[in-house]
């Protein structure tokens, strides 16, 4: 029977359980790619290298001195390999072949040392590729321990086999693992580093395709209140209309232009939100004619909706909120209600309780799964699915409540009957800005 395939990343080889092979194309990534531009670009500062040692030698030694021909061998191996790291079957295993090509460029600097008897070449060589492939190789922490592990065992093997005789043998092994430890930190600093500029990319690519999705939906929302509008005008202007026609179109204007303005107003306020700048500026005002006053618009948008709107306001204490804010909050639970019922009553509730102000919205529309109940206050998610205008308005409903200190929250009775939305506003001090996860 077959099992679900695995797949690996590097070599792109699909495995059907203990079968054959089913797939084997190769996966080549932009971090791959990238990788690959910058050794090529290495690969002209190092064959400048091996010039500049090869001439420094023949001046020292002469044109036929003593290991010139292996530097000659080293060189053309050098543009060899630069020359093939263009080529597409490169690419598949170029970090193998990469560490290859070090392995082969110790072992002839141990050659040449054997030549000259000099061993500082070597010494350098080995101490300066685990450096060289930190900067210019970016292949990952654990290729670079390969590579410092490399370096540690060709500079033993060269002073096993080709001893030559120094007084600076122990400063040498001090700043050969001096360099490889160094490399490995630059190493880790450079994959950090990546790993966090990859995520800032994935999250700025994420947040620009919900932006566009939310102007989207942001733009639905406001195009067809604004054709409905046009068509109302319409008909209004068309002659032989009755009067309740025409009293039965102007509710319906004020209905849709109501519904709009609490669109746009949320949409601007949704940016602030995201970027986490809703500041409350709490200022000293009576609660109960903030609430009369938010009632007194949204009634009209009851009866519109040929719903009753039932208040009861208990005795609350002026104190210090954001007024702008408190409205929006409590605008926002109502119209919610109101959008979600057919007929019937929304009933908004304020009291004090433990020095706060706890205000609740009730209505009998429709019930709610658990699902959500519990995602009725969160933020429209990246697929746009809650992204309309009065999922929209709970969720800047609770970024402004949190913005002062509060909470949002819903409920149902035990019957079922008549969800509940709730704010709840501290009379202390608000906190400065709110932070939504």
């Amino acid at each position: 029977m077959a099992e679900n395939g695995k797949h690996n990343g590097l070599t792109g080889q699909t495995y059907a359980g203990l079968g054959r092979v089913t797939s084997t194309e190769f996966v080549w990534t932009e971090d791959d790619e990238e990788s690959l531009r910058v050794l090529k670009l290495a690969g002209a500062f190092g064959i400048l290298m091996l010039l500049a040692y090869l001439a420094y030698d023949q001046v020292v030694w002469g044109r036929n001195g003593a290991g010139t021909p292996l530097q000659w061998l080293t060189l053309a191996a050098t543009c060899l390999f630069f020359g093939v790291s263009w080529t597409r079957p490169f690419r598949r295993h170029w970090k193998l072949w990469v560490l290859v090509y070090n392995i082969f460029l110790i072992g002839s600097f141990i050659q040449i040392s054997r030549a000259t008897g000099n061993p500082e070449s070597r010494f350098i060589t080995i101490m300066l590729c685990p450096l060289a492939t930190a900067a210019f190789v970016s292949w990952g922490t654990r290729w670079q321990a390969t590579m410092a592990l490399t370096a540690v065992m060709g500079y033993a093997a060269g002073e096993y086999f080709v001893p030559i005789q120094t007084p600076y043998s122990m400063y040498r092994w001090m700043g050969l693992f001096s360099a490889v430890i160094f490399a490995q930190y630059t190493s880790i600093f450079i994959e950090r580093y990546r790993r966090r500029l990859r995520k800032q990319v994935a999250d700025l690519e994420e947040a620009a395709r919900f932006r566009e999705t939310q102007i989207a939906t942001m733009a639905h929302d406001i195009r067809s209140p604004v054709a409905a509008l046009s068509g109302y005008v319409n008909l209004l202007e068309e002659a032989g209309i009755s009067p309740k026609e025409q009293t039965d179109l102007l509710g319906r204007i004020g209905s849709t232009a109501w519904n709009m303005d609490l669109v746009v107003s949320n949409v601007l306020d949704y940016y602030e939100a995201q970027d986490e700048n809703i500041i409350a500026a709490p200022v000293e005002l009576d609660p109960c004619q903030v609430l009369s006053d938010v009632v007194e618009d949204c009634s009209l948008q009851a009866q519109r909706r040929r719903l009753t709107l039932r208040v009861e306001i208990g005795l609350l204490q002026p104190c210090k909120l954001d007024r702008r804010h408190f409205e929006r909050i409590v605008r926002n639970m109502i119209a919610f209600a109101i959008g979600r019922t057919a007929n019937g009553e929304v009933t908004m509730r304020a009291a004090m309780r433990n020095d706060e102000i706890v205000v609740e919205v009730t209505d009998n529309g429709p019930p709610l799964s658990q699902a959500e109940l519990d995602s009725l206050f969160k933020r429209p998610n990246k697929n746009g699915d809650r992204g309309t205008a009065r999922a929209l308005g709970l969720y800047i409903a609770r970024a402004m409540a949190e913005a002062a200190g509060g909470r949002t929250a819903a409920r149902y009775a035990e019957d079922r009957r008549g969800l509940t939305l709730i704010a709840e506003f501290p009379i202390a001090e608000p906190a400065s800005k709110a932070r939504m996860p």
